[in-house]
């Protein structure tokens, strides 16, 4: 049963590569800054590696979850599915921040404007009219290794909630109390 919970966590995944519309697609990813302060923030899950269970996501190398990430370089993942009340919690180390031209040029060309502003992610500007495009890219592609992952389904009689956690390259599993 247990490697049936991991291998479906898996499946869903990897299900995000093909179905844009997965509840897993968008996630949260936690960080905590220099100061100790926790940060949430949505993300894209761009690149699912079943093999290893890595994590891929873009962002642009100026934002806060970078110098966050610099700091101390571990994140938790926070997966949701409300239709099987299914919730995923993943704890991950940033393994790999790397710039991706090939990534960048595949993505479409508004996406890929996001990437160019001459403003970082949260610097103030007086107005939306502000906003300038730069001919530089500021795309960086990051990928999270995970460690430890805690799944919780929420069902009737009981709830059902594993946790995995990757110990000498294998995942080691144990039901514990919801």
């Amino acid at each position: 049963m247990l490697d049936n919970i991991l291998a479906d966590c898996s499946t869903e995944w990897s299900k995000t590569k093909t179905n844009k519309k997965h509840p897993y697609r968008n996630f949260y990813l936690a960080t905590v800054n220099k100061e100790g302060f926790p940060e949430v923030r949505t993300v894209v899950l761009r690149k699912f590696d079943p093999n290893e269970f890595l994590f891929t996501i873009y962002t642009d190398a100026r934002t806060p979850k970078m110098a966050s990430l610099s700091a101390f370089p571990f994140a938790e993942l926070l997966f949701y599915d409300s239709r099987k009340l299914t919730q995923v919690r993943v704890r991950a180390k940033c393994i790999e921040r790397s710039k991706d031209e090939v990534a960048f040029s595949q993505q479409h060309e508004n996406a890929q404007k996001d990437y160019t502003t001459s403003h970082a992610p949260g610097q103030p500007i007086k107005s939306m009219d502000d906003i300038n495009y730069l001919n530089k890219n500021h795309f960086i592609k990051l990928i999270f290794k995970a460690e430890k992952i805690d799944f919780l389904r929420l069902m009737r009689p009981n709830h059902q909630r594993a946790v995995f956690k990757l110990q000498e390259n294998q995942w080691k599993g144990s039901f514990v109390a919801p």
